[in-house]
This record gives C-alpha cells, structure tokens and sequence, in this order.
C-alpha cells in the first residue's frame, strides 16, 4: 500500500505542479495581452495628440486667414470710401477755380474776398497733395490720353508738338487711379 499511496501522493504532486504551470501559463498570457493593451493605448494617445495638435495648428491658421481677410478688407473699403470722397472734392476745387477765373475777367481779383478763395482753394490742393492726390495736365507735360481728354490743337512756337499748351480743366490721380481726366489743348505737330 505504500506503493500505492506513494504513487498517489506523486500523482496529486505532478498535478499540483501542472496546475500551478498552467496557473503561471495563463498569469504571463494575461500580463502579456495587459502589456500589449497598454502599447496599444499608448499608440492611441500619441495617435489622438498628433490630431490635436494638427487640429490646433488649422485653427490657428484659420484665425490667421480670418485676420488676414479682414485687414484686405478694410483696407479696401478704405481705399474705396477715400476715392468716393475725392472725386467729391473735386467739383469744389472747379468752383473755386471757376470763380478765380470770373473775377480774373470781371477784374475784381485783389478784392479780398477773391483772395482768401484764392488761400482757400490752395489749403485744399496741399492738403490733396498730403494725401497722395497728383494733379494731371501740367503745362508742357506729354499728352497721355490715359489720363488727359483732347479739347483741342494750337500752334505753339513756345511748346513742343504733343504737349499740353493749357488745361481747361486739372485731371487727378489717387494712388495711380484715376479719379479725373484732365481737359487740356496740346500743341499741333
């Protein structure tokens, strides 16, 4: 019977230690599928902070292209509203320079009242000219009919073929746009 209680006892210890492998077996499986899920998560997270990251970088640009739009913008709009408010100055300056030239004719040009339209019409040529405002059709200049319209031709001995004789009206850019054609007569060739 020693035999037999001896194999028995080899027996239940054979299985104890297969049971305690196969214990150990599934323990490191387990830690092993634990540790490939942790990789896994930390690939996740590094995944997920990249698109954070690129969707902070497109926001970011995005405001910038915002900025950007809205400063193209208002620069416009002011380019415009500027514009629009010279070419209404300019029907003043004709006024003035049309009451210069009748009191040139009625011969009434050192009355002070004349002179001071005379200092008026001036302080607001300088202050154009401040502004950026060029005056188009000076005398002797080359006729461009880009910014100058043809009145008419003279014989001049003093100016050469081509070139502006007299303006009838002054012509002005803005920033090299046109705000008016100067009117003006040219020597003939």
């Amino acid at each position: 019977m020693e035999n037999k209680e001896k194999k028995l006892h080899e027996e239940n210890v054979c299985q104890n230690n297969n049971i305690i492998k196969e214990k150990k077996d599934n323990s490191i499986d387990t830690l092993t599928l634990q540790n490939q899920k942790i990789e896994d998560l930390k690939l996740e997270i590094i995944q997920n902070q990249k698109k954070i990251s690129d969707i902070e970088l497109r926001k970011l640009a995005n405001i910038e292209n915002i900025k950007k739009n809205t400063e193209d913008k208002i620069k416009k709009i002011k380019k415009t509203e500027t514009e629009t408010f010279l070419k209404k100055i300019i029907p003043i300056i004709d006024s003035l320079e049309d009451i210069l030239i009748l009191s040139d004719k009625l011969n009434i040009k050192d009355e002070p009242l004349i002179k001071g339209i005379e200092l008026t019409l001036q302080s607001l040529l300088n202050i154009l000219h401040k502004l950026g405002v060029k005056i188009e059709g000076q005398k002797n200049e080359l006729f461009n009919p880009d910014i100058h319209t043809l009145m008419s031709e003279e014989l001049s001995e003093n100016t050469l073929p081509n070139h502006i004789i007299s303006t009838n009206k002054k012509g002005f850019t803005f920033n090299k746009v046109l705000l008016r054609k100067a009117i003006v007569t040219i020597a003939k060739n």
